[in-house]
């Protein structure tokens, strides 16, 4: 008896182990989006997902609309703003409507075209939708270059007449460029853009920041300095907010060519001091430094909603020397620092380039690089390809 009892006892603790082991691999195949801290994760890129938006178009931006929707602006060679709608998570795309177009400006005997670049939407809690942009005119010394929105009511139907919110000089190495929103928990909307305007004896460039109390109807006359390197040139700004703190992606040239930067601050009191030079809340965003020979400019941020970061950013590494051919690369972390494992969405020869990126978080682990390529084509066109986060076995 005590040997069939000592045989049923053994069964038993082996059924046990069956059962833990069964139910640790059934939790590891259904984890939770908390599961990825303190792990190490990568992104798959899925080509089956590969879509041109546009055959022609650079500087694509993506948003979620309230109807779930996806809306994409871009910019197009005449000079002018486009948008596409997708109701089929990006699968196929709506005829381009127009958002903002290029315009002649007359002054005296002068006239020269102002051109729309560097889109940037932001999608607000009351529904609407906040667009930016920056006014290039091709001529120096009779515009002066400009950060302006536009807002739509309608989901992007439609857009009501432009709004300057600032005006740098008319010479071009005194403008302002690359204009990106960040709303705040209480509301206050932020509109962020790289400025050359306050140093007009030198090539400086700082990143400059107005604010919104009303979603972006009436905007701070004060300008706010966000970051500066003295005798350098902090660009490109992007922001998201992690617990209390707002981190900005930043292109950042300390040493020769630029690489992604963040500056942070409080929430409370956001950039009462500017980020300078030797400030603690200044850091380079990846985790394994590139060589300074090395261009990595242009990023983009996004907080994901599963609590991950992921940045992108064009770069000439394992690539030639010419920025002009630099192609996407994109980086992720589980805080806003330290970001690792780069991948490259587009399969980009050394002849072409994919450069302007950006990203949206399509939920579900699931993200969008977006880039103004010619990867696969003789012309530059908006593409869109989605990516998986993924555990990687240690």
């Amino acid at each position: 008896m005590r040997f069939i009892d000592s045989i049923f006892s053994l069964m038993k603790k082996i059924i046990s182990i069956i059962v833990l082991f069964i139910t640790s691999i059934s939790l590891f195949a259904h984890w939770q989006p908390n599961s990825f801290k303190n792990n190490s994760y990568t992104i798959e890129w899925n080509k089956e997902t590969l879509v041109c938006i546009s055959e022609e178009g650079c500087y694509p931006r993506m948003e979620r609309l309230s109807d779930k929707s996806l809306i994409v602006v871009y910019e197009n060679l005449k000079g002018d703003v486009l948008a596409k709608k997708s109701f089929d998570e990006g699968q196929t795309w709506s005829k381009a409507t127009t958002v903002y177009s290029h315009f002649e400006y007359k002054e005296a005997n002068q006239i020269t075209n102002v051109r729309i670049a560097n889109p940037e939407l932001i999608s607000l809690p009351n529904g609407d939708i906040l667009f930016a942009c920056n006014l290039r005119p091709d001529k120096e010394g009779i515009f002066p270059l400009s950060i302006s929105i536009k807002r739509s009511t309608d989901k992007g139907n439609s857009w009501h007449n432009a709004k300057v919110v600032y005006e740098a000089d008319s010479r071009f190495k005194d403008g302002c460029w690359e204009p990106s929103f960040l709303l705040l928990p209480d509301g206050t909307l932020h509109l962020y853009f790289a400025n050359e305007n306050p140093y007009k004896d030198s090539d400086d460039q700082e990143i400059s920041m107005i604010s919104s109390k009303d979603y972006g109807k009436r905007w701070t006359s004060k300008i706010t300095k966000v970051c500066y390197r003295v005798k350098h040139r902090d660009g490109m700004p992007v922001a998201i907010i992690d617990n209390d703190e707002i981190f900005v992606l930043i292109e950042d040239n300390e040493v020769a060519q630029f690489k992604p930067y963040i500056v942070k601050s409080s929430i409370y009191n956001a950039w009462e001091k500017p980020v300078l030079s030797n400030s603690k809340n200044r850091y380079a965003a990846l985790d394994k430094p590139l060589h300074e020979s090395v261009y990595a400019g242009a990023p983009y941020f996004i907080r994901m909603d599963n609590e991950l970061f992921v940045i992108s950013y064009q770069t000439t590494e394992n690539r030639t020397s010419n920025w002009e051919l630099s192609a996407m690369e994109v980086a992720i972390s589980d805080s806003p620092q330290n970001f690792k494992n780069p991948s490259r969405p587009f399969d980009v020869p050394l002849s072409k380039e994919a450069k302007w990126n950006s990203l949206t978080d399509l939920g579900n682990n699931v993200i969008a690089a977006l880039s103004s390529t010619n990867f696969n084509s003789q012309t530059i066109g908006v593409w869109m390809i989605k990516g998986e986060i993924i555990k990687k076995l240690r």
